[in-house]
């Protein structure tokens, strides 16, 4: 399997990313193209493990429980998104786009490397992409999260559940 498009799909993935802070109308479509390469591109084989649904449900509810007891802890960081009805919509895009993209494309092919490349590699380029909306103060919480998304997609075998906490830690910033 040839795998040279790994690289160049990976940064050009990653900066389509981090330019969105600069061009907020632009977003949701680096957002589309970034999803679309995440659920269509080619991954090699999973080998993780097949859970049944009511492990995926245990895994996503202690991902949103950990984001929510954040939110509690901590105020919420601006998200640049208005709480209007196409605002949330973007947001909710964005989360499953990013997902599909650190967790179903990028982790499947740093996975072949291990476990630990696939974790590390998938949750800092995912920090990365937020620095310029963010800045290098939230740096380690997004670094955090991208590690517990990581770990629902080891402990699921796939990236759905990191998906659905996603979704639910945007909609929990807008609270």
């Amino acid at each position: 399997m040839r795998v040279w498009h790994v690289p160049i799909v990976g940064t050009l993935g990653c900066l389509a990313l981090a330019a969105r802070a600069a061009d907020v109308r632009a977003a949701p479509l680096a957002d589309l193209a970034v999803g679309i390469v995440g659920i269509a591109g080619t991954v090699p084989r999973d080998r993780g493990p097949s859970l049944p649904h009511g492990r995926w449900a245990a895994v996503t509810a202690i991902g949103i429980a950990a984001f929510a007891a954040a939110r509690l802890l901590v105020p919420a960081h601006p998200a640049g998104v208005s709480p209007s009805t196409v605002g949330i919509l973007v947001l909710l895009i964005a989360s499953v786009a990013e997902e599909a993209f650190f967790r179903r494309w990028m982790y499947g092919w740093l996975a072949v490397a291990g476990v630990g490349p696939a974790l590390i590699g998938s949750s800092a380029a995912f920090a990365a992409v937020h620095l310029p909306i963010y800045g290098l103060r939230a740096l380690p919480v997004d670094f955090a999260a991208g590690l517990l998304f990581g770990w629902q997609r080891l402990a699921t075998g796939a990236w759905t559940a990191s998906a659905a906490t996603h979704v639910a830690a945007n909609l929990l910033q807008l609270a």
